[in-house]
């Protein structure tokens, strides 16, 4: 946790696992102390032996439990890699989150997790004091969580969120996540909010801008406002319409993958796209049974991280599509201008950069209805 530096400064870690944050901020900082929460006595046992002693066992969801076990204890740091995921919360945790996070919206008592972790935290974080934790997508960008969001820009001298690298918890899990930072000084003044990236095993520095407290009120994560910014950029040129307005119908297709090959009829899938783009030639395949793409008809991924930047038009022929394809049906005199801006690399860049999810990025109707395309 190289964000975090000071010497002889005293830490707590609420959910500490197997102790990999432990050892990430031992062999960059010397503390005068680490204080770690676990639940799981098994999770326990795999910390380093040096510090097991250090280690308190208490579930970090039920208030009672753990203000028994710290006491009346405050810390300089404050760090966490807690569980994501949202659930419904016991009593005494909701009371406990309208306590610390007044004006936070709960659907049913449901919360989120590492949410909830990251405000236990930061209650007992001393001033001036720095907090570092490994967040969900939710906790930078989720419009439901941005009370917690100004609350923690009101109070804060510095936030800092940036976008760890996708494949941060291995290859076989790609996961948007981000390191979200808070700097509290002795007295109050403006927060400084920054977002970002991190790029390399190092986690360093690869983008970053400054943003109005505000703004980062509504979100902290990078990619939105650089979205924002090619999109405005878009709209003010001339000759800029929608999709929308040039009249694009967007459907999805019929199927999965595998129900037309449990169907064993033809179809095109996400995985058939042309790699650099371009047309694609169909056998004519007639039946209502379907969604069918037709020549003209212009083909984009719905879903698939690996495979939203790619597109194909549809020369001759039809086929059916899978339900995580989109055939954008236009005005046949839009054809050419709608597939060749599609395409373009600001055409990718903004569909790559309009799709949503923490996982599996996918693009929604109403986001590609408001592209913006340029050109004749």
């Amino acid at each position: 946790m190289h964000f975090l530096g000071g010497l002889d400064e005293s830490w707590l870690e609420l959910g500490v696992g197997t102790g990999r944050l432990l050892d990430a901020c031992l062999s960059t900082n010397a503390p005068s102390a680490y204080i770690g929460v676990e639940k799981d006595l098994s999770l326990i046992g795999q910390c380093q032996p040096a510090f097991v002693r250090n280690l308190l066992h208490a579930d970090v969801l039920i208030p009672e439990v753990l203000a028994k076990v710290l006491g009346d204890k405050v810390f300089t740091r404050s760090v966490g890699n807690p569980p994501y995921g949202c659930m419904a919360l016991p009593d005494a945790a909701l009371r406990r989150i309208d306590a610390l996070c007044p004006g936070l919206y709960l659907v049913n008592g449901w919360g989120n997790l590492d949410l909830y972790f990251v405000l236990e935290s930061l209650a007992r974080l001393r001033r001036p004091g720095q907090a570092g934790f490994i967040v969900s997508a939710a906790v930078a960008a989720d419009v439901k969580l941005a009370a917690f969001r100004k609350n923690l820009i009101d109070v804060a001298s510095e936030v800092l969120c940036y976008e760890l690298p996708i494949d941060t918890f291995g290859n076989k899990a790609e996961v948007q996540s981000y390191m979200l930072i808070a700097k509290f000084g002795r007295t109050k003044r403006r927060c400084v909010v920054k977002v970002g990236r991190l790029a390399g095993q190092d986690f360093d520095v690869a983008e970053e801008r400054s943003i109005h407290p505000e703004v980062g009120a509504a979100r902290l994560d990078l990619g939105y406002h650089k979205f924002a910014d090619l999109t405005a950029s878009l709209q003010a040129k001339s000759g800029s319409f929608t999709m929308r307005e040039l009249g694009a119908s967007i459907i999805r297709g019929s199927r999965t993958h595998h129900q037309f090959l449990d169907l064993e009829v033809p179809h095109f899938h996400t995985s058939d796209f042309p790699p650099g783009g371009g047309n694609v030639e169909f056998d004519h395949i007639d039946t209502c049974s379907f969604q069918l793409a037709c020549g003209g008809d212009i083909l984009v991924p719905r879903v698939g991280t690996r495979c939203l930047d790619r597109h194909a038009l549809v020369a001759t022929g039809s086929r059916p599509y899978t339900e995580a394809v989109y055939r954008v049906r236009v005005p046949s005199r839009y054809v050419d201008r709608i597939a060749s801006w599609i395409g373009s690399d600001v055409g990718t860049e903004w569909r790559v950069a309009a799709a949503k999810g923490a996982c599996a990025k996918h693009l929604t109707v109403s986001a590609l209805m408001q592209m913006p395309v340029l050109g004749s």
